[in-house]
């Protein structure tokens, strides 16, 4: 481990990142000729400067975007944003909701009725937050550019007191068609565990970072306007992943995702990260 570390200091170029990614993933990374999904992750966050990540990547900017291309009605009520935050503000603030930065992916706090809540504690880590870059390690560029601010949202629940379903769609622009890759996480509870889905929602046999129980899915209201939502917000790429939440058939907007994992997904078994590699059509450099 020492080692490892004192090389990944001092290589040059991205010889560190090469180093890091075959720790992670027991195969070279090819930069000159990507074909895994992970290796074309890396080779985005290298070559790809599409400013539209930057937008999409701010979660305060992006609700904009989301405005313009489906429509407000799928945006989480906004109860608050600034340059920072205070517990007095928080305290004002009615009903359950998410406290989150806008330039990373947390860590966020839930204010939930008939819990103990210290809002000093929140507003002091949503502050510290604000005041770090993200994701510099690991090369994802388009964080650095976006203003640094707090927002709070709404805090999503069914008509029994249940959490928004969660579904993240890996989307692929290929040759004018688009072809969607469904992730569910399930049993949050116990012990998530993930299964990922087709476009025809047949169960996919692998797993990434956790189990896959191989849950049949289940779709709720909507569904299928969810995947059109999906494919019209990631249009304007060749990949992207679009989170949605569905509320009782109520569909809101989660978050744009450019480098899913960061490029270090370990698939098991490997061949389908060549699989999810061979549905993303990289631009030209």
């Amino acid at each position: 481990m020492i080692l490892y570390d004192f090389l990944n200091r001092i290589l040059p170029g991205h010889l560190g990142t090469k180093l890091r990614f075959y720790k992670k993933l027991s195969y070279p990374l090819s930069l000159s000729d990507p074909k895994t999904f992970n290796e074309k992750v890396h080779w985005r966050k290298i070559y790809d400067r599409n400013p539209l990540f930057t937008l999409c990547a701010d979660k305060l900017l992006a609700r904009d975007y989301v405005k313009e291309k489906i429509g407000e009605e799928y945006l989480i009520p906004l109860l608050y944003s600034g340059e920072h935050i205070d517990a007095e503000t928080l305290k004002g603030l009615d009903g359950e909701f998410v406290v989150k930065a806008n330039h990373n992916s947390g860590p966020v706090h839930m204010v939930q009725a008939n819990q103990p809540v210290d809002f000093d504690a929140i507003a002091a880590n949503i502050n510290k937050q604000l005041q770090k870059p993200y994701a510099v390690k690991n090369g994802e560029w388009w964080y650095q550019p976006i203003p640094r601010r707090v927002l709070v949202e709404r805090l999503l629940r069914g008509e029994q007191g249940q959490w928004a379903e969660d579904y993240k769609f890996f989307v692929f622009n290929r040759n004018g068609e688009s072809e969607v890759v469904l992730q569910m996480t399930y049993g949050r509870e116990k012990g998530a565990t993930i299964t990922f889905y087709d476009e025809q929602l047949e169960i996919l046999p692998f797993e990434i970072h956790v189990k896959n129980d191989y849950v049949p899915f289940v779709k709720p209201k909507n569904f299928d306007k969810m995947v059109e939502l999906a494919k019209k917000l990631a249009e304007d790429f060749d990949f992207c992943r679009v989170d949605f939440y569905n509320v009782d058939g109520a569909i809101y907007f989660g978050e744009m995702t450019f480098a899913p994992s960061g490029g270090t997904a370990p698939f098991k078994p490997q061949e389908f990260d060549r699989w999810m590699g061979d549905k993303w059509q990289l631009p030209k450099r």
